[in-house]
Parts: structure tokens; sequence; C-alpha cells
């Protein structure tokens, strides 16, 4: 892995070509179920998923990948309503005033039929979530590195949780550093589920007059694409699907370790 040894990345492109080798990424990734954990807090328009993904393939790729997102029968179909926003998620008329995570882990909805799920498109591999101090050498370091998963299962049908990792990077001897934590989630591809990584001390030598840094990359990648919602009227007998602008964090399908610790040099 890149972490080994003395290697030392310069590029972007070397990092994500190494850590592809490793943990790689799916184009696109499916969630069944609400993404309860794992979502980037940032409002998401919809002009800027419609840039990665069009809410029309990612209801076509949902009822590929996903249950319960198919046409009902004998039911009229009033097409796919896009919200303007990861924020506008409410559907006063169909769900009542409850937001997509309240409705979508309700046990029954009253007349109404409905399935959650996510679909994305990867926009961003292997994110930096711990970097450590640049340094300029010649110099010798050693940094004392954990990441720690807490896996949030759900009972919850309508919901899908992946969990949390807390990690940390500090110089060794010197106390404990700065802890970072993420939210992530799994898509319905994952083999491998993360688990934690044990404490290690990780040497960087930095060749004279240059500058160097320790990294660690999520084995994941950043997903935008739609929050949707399958709603069936029963009592209407109508039925229609919500695309919700969101982008999620999820997890390399087949890799157990969270992170990649990768040695940088400018």
């Amino acid at each position: 892995m890149a972490e080994d040894g003395n290697t030392y990345l310069k590029s972007e492109k070397e990092v994500i070509d190494q850590l592809s080798k490793n943990s790689p990424l799916y184009e696109h990734e499916a969630i069944q179920g609400y993404p309860v954990t794992g979502q980037d807090t940032q409002k998401i328009t919809l002009e800027q998923a419609k840039k990665v993904y069009s809410p029309a393939q990612a209801v076509k790729d949902a009822q590929k990948w996903l249950t319960g997102f198919g046409s009902t029968s004998g039911y009229e179909d009033y097409g796919t309503e896009e919200r303007t926003s990861s924020k506008e998620d409410k559907d006063p008329g169909w769900l009542g005033n409850l937001d997509a995570k309240t409705v979508c882990g309700k046990e029954s909805v009253p007349n109404r039929t409905l399935t959650c799920g996510f679909v994305g498109k990867l926009d961003t591999k292997y994110p930096t979530m711990r970097t450590t101090s640049k340094t300029i050498g010649k110099a010798k370091l050693t940094y004392v590195t954990q990441a720690k998963v807490a896996k949030e299962d759900t009972t919850t049908s309508g919901w899908k949780a992946g969990g949390k990792v807390t990690i940390s990077a500090s110089p060794e001897n010197k106390g404990g550093g700065a802890e970072t934590s993420f939210e992530y989630n799994q898509s319905t591809s994952v083999t491998n589920k993360w688990e934690s990584m044990a404490e290690e001390r990780r040497d960087v030598d930095i060749p004279d007059k240059t500058t160097g840094w320790l990294e660690g990359r999520a084995n994941g990648g950043w997903y935008t694409g739609y929050i949707l919602q399958k709603i069936d009227n029963t009592d209407g007998k109508a039925q229609k699907i919500v695309a919700i602008p969101a982008r999620v964090l999820i997890q390399a399908p087949t890799d157990s370790a969270p992170l990649t610790w990768v040695k940088r040099q400018n």
C-alpha cells in the first residue's frame, strides 16, 4: 500500500491511481433506504446534482438496482417531481409536513405505500479526512495513527446506516493529537464492512529541501445524486417519484479498512 516503506506521492493523480489498486470504487452506487449517515451537510442544489447525474437516469437506475421503485400496475403515473435542493425534502400534499428522514423511517403512512433510497454518481475519489502539518526536510518524524469505526446499525426498515470513523495522527511522544471524525454509508454492493484500524507508528523520512506530510484518505468516495421516494397513493390509485438532491460518502465496496495513510511530498 502507499503508506508502506518510504514511498512518497507528489501528485493527486499518483494518490488516486495508487488507492484505486487497493480500494476500487464504482462509478455509480445505490443505497436501499434513506441514508441516515454520511450525507453532506452542505446544501446540494438541483443544478449542482444535474451537472453530475440526471434525475431521469437516476430513476431508471433505481428501478434496476433497488427494490420497490417499479411502476405499480393500475395506478395513474404522476411522473417524477424534482426538488430544488437537499433542504426541500417535504411533500405536504402526499406525505404530510414531515421531512424525508422522518417519513422514510415511519413504519407506515396512512393510505400510502412508500419506498426510499439513494442513487448517486461518483464525483470525488478518496477524500482527505486528516492531514499532518507540513515539515521541511531533512527530517525524520514518527506519527502515531489510529482509526476507530463505530457502526450505526438501525432496525428501521426505511433507513440505511453506515457509521462514524474517528481518526487521529499525532507526533510520537508529544501527547494525543486532536481527533477528526466523519460519517459514511454503505451501498448495496458492499461485501466488506469497514473495521477499526489498530494504533500504528509510521515513520516519515523527509528528504533534504523538500516538504513532506501525512494524509489520511478515506477508502471511499463522495457520490452526488438523489434521495428517491416512490409513493403510491392507495386511496387515489396514483403513483409518483420524488427526487431530492443529495451527496453521500460511501465506503469502497471491498475494503474493510476505512483509511489509507499516504505520504505526500512537494
